[in-house]
């Protein structure tokens, strides 16, 4: 028999052994065999032995015909993870991703997985908000497809599958998400509200070291409660004024921050914070780029202030303020921890009546004042950190109510005017 056409010997009754030799492999110089026992009739193994010599004749890796969804989308996580090329929430929120397919096709060969079983996953996991922990939007259907796609991709360069089921299914549809800004009204009261509570914050900052001075406890401790409140208030100032992202905000430092008396102040964006206390690069097109942000007189004075009263109350912590030191330090002087923030944020948007405001609406009410009062998209680019002028657009460039009545009262006015010696009047526009 010649090499490849495999042999069938009957092992005992209705068992036969399918096995077939192809040779030495020339990359890893060892000899690949394959060997099966097939339960049933000679005709059902040789049906097995043909699959077999047609799955390698086609690029397959035949040996991996049992590899399950489970084993092989484990492995194929764990080498992301030793790669260090991922941010570990993407690493966490993927692990999680896979452990909720694998609660459905985990013990299913990769080569049994076909397009109508990726279909039926989708329906399943819509179906069953348990297992899913609620969260079906469209949006979170998306990303599991991609993930699963990925995945899918891998086993075929891994000559493991021949094709991408994922290939011939639809990906399902992200939902645009509602991105709520404040009005300008909106803005000033906030912007009010900031303005009590930063003078709230010094005031029982300051009562709470006086009665620290007269205890004779001023020095020498591990923290001073008071320190992340008042950063806390120059954070919200902050992305006020510049349209930062929270990690961004809170991963600032002080050799970040040009204070000028005379000339422009401004922040340079160079790294951002996670929800875990990691610091990594600002998201942009290139995450190696600063960006540099001008901020306004009256914020640049807020944090020349807090900056000087920063220094002398770190002091007492035995810390000396420094390019390194966090702007919006926690109690301890180090990097603020994003859930105390939001605890803190929550307590502060019930205090003034903006229960429902995100932070991260702070930079969309950036982004959507400065091209409703006619910035160009390139400047509004910019200060946003995006990868491209589109992405500005269609993410922040909310429709303002009165910008459309004005647009509306103009082409009427256009098309209305009377033409003189053989062009339109002149129009006054709102």
């Amino acid at each position: 028999m010649a090499k490849g056409d495999g042999s069938i010997t009957e092992v005992r009754r209705g068992v036969w052994r399918v096995r077939i030799d192809f040779g030495t492999n020339p990359v890893t110089g060892k000899r690949t065999v394959v060997s099966r026992n097939v339960h049933g009739t000679k005709a059902e193994a040789r049906k097995v032995r043909d699959q077999i010599r047609r799955e390698h004749e086609s690029g397959l890796t035949v040996d991996g015909d049992k590899l399950t969804f489970r084993e092989f989308a484990d492995s194929w996580h764990s080498s992301r993870v030793d790669a260090g090329e991922v941010s570990s929430i993407r690493l966490d929120r993927e692990r999680n991703q896979i452990k909720l397919l694998s609660g459905y096709i985990g013990d299913q060969r990769l080569r049994d997985i076909t397009p109508q079983t990726v279909e039926s996953l989708y329906a399943a996991i819509r179906r069953d908000k348990v297992k899913a922990r609620g969260k079906c939007s469209g949006t979170t259907m998306n990303q599991i497809h991609k993930l699963l796609k990925q995945i899918m991709k891998k086993a075929v360069d891994f000559e493991l599958i021949l094709r991408n089921p994922c290939d011939r299914v639809r990906a399902p549809r992200c939902e645009t998400p509602e991105r709520r800004s404040l009005t300008v009204d909106e803005g000033i009261r906030l912007l009010e509200c900031v303005g009590r509570e930063d003078a709230e914050a010094y005031a029982a900052l300051t009562d709470k070291e006086a009665r620290q001075t007269e205890r004779g406890n001023l020095f020498g401790r591990s923290y001073l409660r008071g320190l992340s409140r008042v950063g806390n208030v120059v954070a919200v100032r902050i992305g006020l004024a510049t349209g930062m992202r929270r990690g961004e905000v809170f991963g600032l430092t002080w050799g970040s921050v040009a204070l000028n008396q005379a000339g422009i102040s401004s922040i340079s964006v160079r790294q951002a914070i996670t929800a875990k206390g990691e610091l990594k690069a600002p998201k942009g097109k290139d995450e190696s780029s600063i960006r540099v942000l001008s901020i306004d007189a009256c914020t640049a004075d807020h944090m020349r202030e807090w900056k000087m009263r920063q220094a002398l109350e770190l002091l007492k912590l035995g810390i000396k303020q420094n390019d390194s030191t966090p702007v919006c330090c926690s109690d301890k002087g180090g990097y603020m921890n994003l859930a105390n923030f939001e605890r803190w944020w929550r307590i502060f948007r019930n205090k003034y009546g903006f229960d429902d405001l995100k932070f991260h609406e702070l930079r969309h009410t950036q982004a959507t004042q400065l091209l409703a009062n006619g910035y160009d998209v390139k400047t509004v680019q910019t200060r946003m950190g995006h990868a491209s002028a589109t992405l500005t657009l269609n993410q922040y460039a909310h429709a303002i109510p009165e910008n459309d009545e004005s647009a509306a009262r103009f082409i009427g006015d256009l098309f209305t005017a009377k033409p003189v010696k053989g062009r339109l009047i002149e129009l006054k526009t709102a």
